[in-house]
């Protein structure tokens, strides 16, 4: 593997280097204002260059190249293992690249790493867990979905703070396969009564996904799952600020008629949450006029 970390090294110095170059030729008091998108073109045309470019440690060969030539699926995993640790962003695309075109095996393999107790539980090893997530989330593999929503169910999230980092990968992943992953999720926000941490970062993920990607019956069904969330949770709060950041203006009638319902017991909070997410809708609260001590 000597050949690999070498390669693993470069990667990283390419997108050391290419950040220092965009940050060196700002200006001090706009260096906050670089735009995070184009960070990652810049940084994507470098690693691009790199890719092609012919290494001595690689006898020759580009980085691109090497993935190429490897013919066992054994050894791209051993090589995306070592990545995920070693590597400071995402892994090398001809990687993932080469790895995706043994199709339903690199499915397979990438969920056992995936879904893997043992795996997540080592301090070392739990970043190659946490890759296979992302990257089945950037293929939108579908047959992931259940797979994943069964792990969400084993983690010990309120005492182990990895597995929270594993909470938040899934989330993502589920975001981004979209509207395969809607049933599920929705399934069991329904038939809860009580909603907890993990319901919680659910409803956040209803509200990542893309909606224009949605077709309109799936659409409309997370619509209404978030909004009957919003009326049966306790945490109204965090129920109305999934409805602003989903953004379907239908929910402004529900937001105001529960403020216009519990005059005398609201909190300050919950209120200022509920008229931001109004606002945000398109809506305004003028018409309710309210007191708080």
């Amino acid at each position: 593997m000597e050949k690999a970390e070498l390669l693993f090294e470069s990667y990283n110095m390419v997108i050391e280097e290419s950040c220092n170059k965009i940050f060196m030729n700002e200006k001090e008091e706009d260096i906050l204002k670089i735009d995070e998108d184009r960070l990652y073109e810049i940084v994507d045309e470098d690693l691009e260059k790199w890719g092609k470019a012919p290494m001595q440690e690689l006898d020759g060969l580009s980085p691109d190249e090497y993935f190429n030539s490897i013919s066992e699926i054994g050894q791209l995993l051993e090589l995306f293992k070592l990545g995920a640790k070693m590597c400071d962003m995402r892994l090398p695309n001809s990687l993932i690249d080469r790895i995706a075109s043994y199709n339903e095996v690199a499915e397979d393999e990438l969920l056992k790493l995936a879904t893997d107790r043992c795996v997540q539980s080592n301090e070392e090893e739990i970043f190659s867990s946490l890759m296979a997530i992302c990257v089945l989330g950037e293929w939108r593999t579908e047959r992931a979905v259940g797979p994943l929503i069964k792990l969400l169910g084993n983690l010990e999230i309120e005492t182990n703070m990895n597995d929270e980092i594993v909470l938040e990968k899934v989330i993502d992943a589920l975001a981004l396969i979209g509207g395969a992953a809607v049933p599920a999720i929705v399934d069991r926000l329904n038939s809860i009564e009580d909603f907890g941490i993990l319901d919680e970062y659910l409803l956040t993920c209803l509200t990542k996904m893309e909606a224009k990607a949605l077709d309109k019956d799936v659409y409309d069904t997370v619509y209404r799952c978030l909004k009957n969330s919003f009326l049966r949770m306790s945490n109204k709060a965090f129920g109305a600020i999934c409805l602003g950041d989903f953004g379907d203006g239908r929910a402004i009638p529900a937001l105001k008629g529960y403020v216009q319902k519990n005059m005398g017991s609201i909190d300050y909070e919950t209120y200022c949450d509920i008229q931001s997410a109004v606002i945000r809708l398109g809506g305004n609260m003028d018409d309710i006029k309210i007191e708080f001590a």
